[in-house]
């Protein structure tokens, strides 16, 4: 399997026509998913969040994306993402071969949750596209950080980093979490989805906590997408999740 990889990867790079990218940006979509859509309408409830993002370009064969290289995700101002006293992983210790089940063992106390990622591999103009699924895990990181583990069983693992941080998307969100996106398989293969589902309640101090909480105090939660891609076009696409008020 690791065979056929490298030649998905060398006849890529062997094809001029594959290397070019759509001077157009990317179209971006977004949907997120709070559970339960049935919340307080002041103080914050416990709640998993299940966010999605995918990409396509028109002016690529197969509407293959141009890759990105920096995501930047808003979250609504009435979700709080809680990290205090929850227990964190150290992402140095991942190396390109550490499976997920290494990952979880390395770090099962920080376990967020999990999700896939989709990945392509251009391989010429009027070939259709090797496409490889990822399995994705989410750790708690140090220093608002969310730590995202990849493993595939062709190309191994790569893990990315994101920073959570206030919004900057605009009055309507309240949290942002940026992440650098290095080159895929040494830039030949693109991200073309990817989703993540997080739920975790811990105690700390004798208090239970949710990593993640939200209100509903506008009967709406709105989600934000704005990813760079490598030629310095930016896309954005925006999603409404409604939810109702418990009296």
């Amino acid at each position: 399997m690791r065979k056929h990889l490298i030649w998905a990867l060398g006849l890529a790079a062997a094809l001029v026509s594959v290397g070019a990218a759509s001077a157009a940006p990317n179209t971006q979509t977004i949907t997120g998913t709070v559970s339960p859509s049935k919340l307080p309408k002041k103080t914050k409830a416990p709640v998993s969040l299940f966010i999605n993002v995918a990409s396509t370009n028109p002016g690529n064969p197969f509407q293959i994306p141009n890759p990105t290289t920096l995501s930047k995700v808003d979250f609504d101002k009435d979700l709080k993402i809680q990290q205090k006293g929850l227990a964190t992983c150290n992402s140095s210790q991942f190396g390109a071969a550490t499976t997920t089940q290494q990952a979880k063992s390395m770090c099962g106390d920080s376990l967020l949750g999990s999700g896939t990622a989709a990945i392509e591999i251009p391989s010429g103009p009027a070939i259709p596209p090797v496409k490889i699924s990822a399995v994705v895990t989410a750790f708690n990181g140090k220093g608002k950080a969310l730590i995202l583990h990849t493993y595939n069983t062709l190309s191994g693992a790569q893990t990315l980093v994101g920073k959570l941080g206030p919004s900057t998307g605009g009055s309507k969100y309240g949290t942002t979490l940026t992440v650098q996106v290095p080159p895929l398989a040494g830039g030949t293969a693109v991200i073309t989805g990817f989703n993540t589902k997080v739920k975790k309640t811990y105690r700390n101090k004798g208090k239970k906590l949710s990593y993640v909480s939200s209100s509903c105090k506008d009967k709406k939660i709105q989600f934000q997408a704005r990813f760079t891609d490598n030629q310095g076009n930016v896309a954005t696409g925006t999603f409404i999740q409604k939810c109702k008020q418990k009296k």
